[in-house]
């Protein structure tokens, strides 16, 4: 905004003075639109930068501007080409800045501001434009519609990167450097889709902590938290790029495995639980940490995401009622 406001106050700055110049019009407002162009621009910054809320006082300075467009264009006698051009790009700076709202508070202020100085001088207009004040506009036209435009891509373009960011923290775990339910439902219908129209074979690797709830009673949730975190890095490192791991829920994680056959997605969980039974997270070894994991491939039956984790859910929970540490597929 500041450097906006610096090059639109210099721009407007002669197209101004020329009008001034050929109205023969007193010297302070010669001298007050020297302030107005060169001075105003750092007092709104400060103003702003100082500001509890700076969006507020800064939407204050942008109606002050309106104001102040409207009380030269009253000066320059309603000189059609500058006027037009300045109220143009006043009103079209608040829809930007701030909307329609905006606008509309900035328009009511710079009518307002008109009118009174309008009237207060005598109504006066004159419709010629010189060839001085032309060309004196024109700079205010090409360049600050060019930087208007150069900023708005700008800001597109940061807006576009955020929005990545945030979509990328939405389909992560908060707690866990990995995907969470939403991300891996999305990545299993696609994976379902593509499986309808292409031969192949994929696994879903249903993974449940064992006593889980034991370790977060005797140690607290730090400890389980750490666990989680362990976890979540041995499915990173035993995984492949094109795999992706998950967590479901509470201490149940997921690993969608495209282009897998059954008996590799069981030697990916042996991996998997290999890795798991040496980890060092807990105070002692008296409450060793172990996996219980359900492998299931995905059918031609399978017609929505649910079906197949019910699958793969079922597989696990037959790991579980087998004495839990064990791998079941089907």
């Amino acid at each position: 905004m500041y450097l906006m406001r610096i090059l639109g106050t210099f721009l407007c700055f002669f197209p101004i003075l020329s009008t001034l110049d050929e109205l023969d019009r007193a010297l302070w407002l010669r001298v007050l639109l020297t302030v107005n162009a060169f001075v105003w621009p750092t007092l709104a910054y400060l103003r702003a930068r100082n500001a509890r809320v700076p969006l507020v006082a800064e939407h204050q300075n942008l109606l002050i501007e309106a104001g102040a467009g409207g009380f030269w264009i009253a000066m320059m006698a309603l000189n059609p080409l500058p006027s037009v051009v300045i109220a143009t790009i006043l009103l079209a700076d608040r829809m930007a800045a701030g909307g329609v709202v905006l606008m509309r508070k900035a328009a009511v202020i710079m009518l307002s501001v008109f009118a009174v100085t309008w009237l207060c001088t005598g109504m006066d207009i004159r419709p010629d434009v010189s060839p001085r004040t032309m060309f004196a506009t024109l700079p205010l036209i090409a360049i600050y519609l060019l930087a208007l435009c150069t900023l708005t891509d700008i800001l597109a373009a940061k807006l576009r990167q955020k929005s990545q960011e945030l979509e990328r923290i939405a389909m992560k775990d908060p707690l866990l450097d990995i995907a969470n339910r939403r991300l891996l439902e999305k990545r299993i219908a696609w994976e379902l889709s593509r499986l309808q129209n292409a031969c192949g074979d994929s696994a879903l690797v249903f993974i449940d902590l064992d006593n889980f709830k034991d370790v977060n009673d005797r140690y607290g949730h730090k400890v389980g938290d750490a666990m989680l975190q362990t976890v979540s890095q041995i499915l990173h490192v035993a995984t492949r790029s094109t795999d992706t791991p998950a967590r479901l829920g509470g201490d149940e994680f997921v690993v969608l495995l495209p282009d897998t056959s059954q008996e590799e997605a069981v030697m990916i969980a042996h991996r998997i639980m290999e890795a798991t039974a040496v980890i060092t997270v807990l105070p002692d070894s008296k409450l060793p940490l172990t996996l219980s994991i359900g492998v299931a491939c995905a059918r031609p039956d399978m017609e929505d995401v649910d079906a197949w984790l019910k699958a793969a859910d079922d597989a696990l929970y037959e790991a579980k009622r087998r004495g839990k540490n064990q791998i079941f597929a089907h």
